[in-house]
């Protein structure tokens, strides 16, 4: 074979067999979750936190404010967790309008921010309580300005009597200024990244911390529902298929070329 045909056709090869072992392996666990088989995961102490502000929102009637950061959906670097920390913003929105608690959504771009106010609405309506959808409580605070969204967070901070943020998705340096004012402010805040940049300043100044990949598993632990826990069997079972390749490959690399 022409090796520069075998050089594009390995790497298209490779893509397809990941695509079609995901839909084999999403298609498995939806079939699991929905016969209510029982999952084995380890716990996520930080988002009780979340959980207690549910209960206690619909009482107090104090806000729970939810935000994704102020990544960019589209960008390589910031695409997965603006997305992991908009799907964890719509699970509590959801499980807000259930209950009568009164959410608040922030953001700094305006692809999350239209997401924000189309999954807020829609949990109002699948609550039975559309009428109560106000898209005034979904605010877009910068755009693509970290700086100016922490400033942003900062304002709500300081005119809400809020009773939970949530803040998961993109950050960096700005949230030395969300989480301290925070702090000072006696908001009880859950916060997540990938990046390491905000890991420490999330672990000084918040009451829970979400590090690296335990964002994009929020979503399936806020959640009751069938698709949630699916995605993230799916996400697992991807993630030990390429260890093992990677694993085995690595092995084959020290084998001897004349051996083949």
């Amino acid at each position: 074979m022409n090796p520069t045909l075998q050089s594009l056709l390995l790497p298209a090869a490779s893509l397809f067999a990941i695509l079609i072992v995901a839909l084999l392996s999403l298609l498995h666990h939806a079939r699991a979750t929905a016969n209510k088989r029982p999952i084995a995961r380890r716990a996520l102490p930080a988002l009780a936190l979340v959980r207690q502000a549910l209960e206690r929102g619909a009482e107090t009637g104090r806000a729970i404010h939810v935000s994704p950061g102020s990544g960019a959906i589209g960008s390589r670097a910031s695409t997965a967790a603006t997305v992991a920390g908009l799907l964890a913003a719509e699970r509590v929105a959801t499980e807000a309008a259930f209950n009568g608690a009164p959410v608040l959504a922030s953001s700094g771009d305006a692809v999350a921010h239209l997401a924000q106010r189309g999954f807020l609405r829609q949990a109002y309506v699948q609550a039975g309580f559309g009428q109560d959808y106000n898209p005034t409580n979904v605010q877009l605070l910068a755009q693509q300005d970290p700086m100016a969204y922490a400033l942003g967070v900062t304002t709500i901070y300081g005119r809400q009597q809020l009773e939970a943020s949530q803040l998961i998705g993109n950050f960096g340096e700005e949230f030395l200024l969300v989480g301290e004012v925070g702090a000072q402010s006696g908001v009880p805040q859950l916060a997540g990244a990938t990046a390491t940049t905000p890991q420490p300043l999330i672990y000084l100044s918040c009451d829970g911390a979400l590090i690296g990949e335990e964002i994009f598993a929020a979503e399936a632990y806020l959640s009751r529902a069938t698709a949630p826990q699916a995605r993230l069997l799916t996400q697992d079972a991807l993630r030990t298929v390429v260890i093992i390749a990677i694993i085995i490959i690595t092995i084959l690399g020290f084998i001897p070329s004349n051996l083949f």
